[in-house]
């Protein structure tokens, strides 16, 4: 159970000025899948934004190490099902990719990975003056406290108790969070804390550096491996505990 601040991902909208201001909201934990994917496209509406159309059948993906920077249009459909996977518990079976272009000169995508259920990992990247711009303002809104992500880009940041992470590189801005589902492990870890989100924030980094591989791999840079041994290993412990007391 994700506590109720939990931010499902930030959403986009111009603002007043042709010079390509933005607000930066966010969205509960709550959204499904399929109205997150109508706010995203109205977002990139309000943003100037053209839709990008459905994403390519998963074999026809493919994966990209390249780095990107702002003279280049940022995207995040060359991320395959198979990097995705590790990171959701439930079955990936579609990509929705939709522009998230803000403002003048800051191009980018938001893909929506999901599948049967309810579970859907969101994915927002773009490129340009007003990344740094982005990042500062998510740093602004991690009320609870800011913890920073170690190993995704040049900088990277969650609020504490979530493992949404927000980075930034050069003049590339990358953001993952999830819906509806956890990380593998950290549901577990919740559940055996009365479904609550007072788990170890050990446990909550671990999920956040996992989601930042995929940043990485957008900035074609630094680990693209999640590592989620010690997040299980807790997990598997907690379940151990919670048998041995019932």
């Amino acid at each position: 159970m994700r506590k109720s601040a939990h931010r499902r991902h930030v959403s986009l909208a111009a603002a007043a000025t042709a010079a390509a201001a933005f607000l930066l909201s966010a969205c509960h934990s709550g959204t499904s899948n399929g109205a997150a994917a109508t706010t995203a496209a109205g977002a990139a509406t309000a943003a100037g934004a053209r839709p990008a159309g459905g994403s390519a059948p998963a074999a026809a993906q493919q994966s990209s190490s390249a780095p990107i920077g702002g003279s280049a249009k940022a995207s995040c459909k060359q991320l395959t099902y198979a990097e995705v996977q590790p990171l959701i518990t439930d079955k990936i079976t579609k990509d929705d990719v939709t522009d998230a272009t803000i403002g003048v000169g800051n191009p980018g995508q938001q893909c929506v990975f999901s599948g049967t259920g309810s579970g859907a990992v969101d994915v927002l990247v773009f490129a340009g003056s007003q990344a740094a711009a982005a990042y500062a303002q998510d740093l602004a809104s991690e009320t609870d406290g800011q913890v920073a992500v170690p190993g995704i880009g040049d900088k990277a940041s969650r609020d504490k108790g979530d493992d949404q992470v927000r980075s930034l590189k050069g003049d590339v801005y990358c953001s993952v969070s999830l819906g509806g589902d956890d990380v593998p492990g950290i549901g577990t870890l919740e559940a055996a804390a009365g479904g609550t989100t007072h788990i170890a924030e050990s446990a909550y980094a671990d999920s956040a550096e996992a989601l930042g591989t995929l940043c990485n791999r957008i900035y074609g840079s630094g680990n693209t491996t999640p590592d989620l041994s010690d997040l299980l290993a807790q997990a598997a412990a907690a379940s151990a505990s919670a048998a041995a007391a019932s």
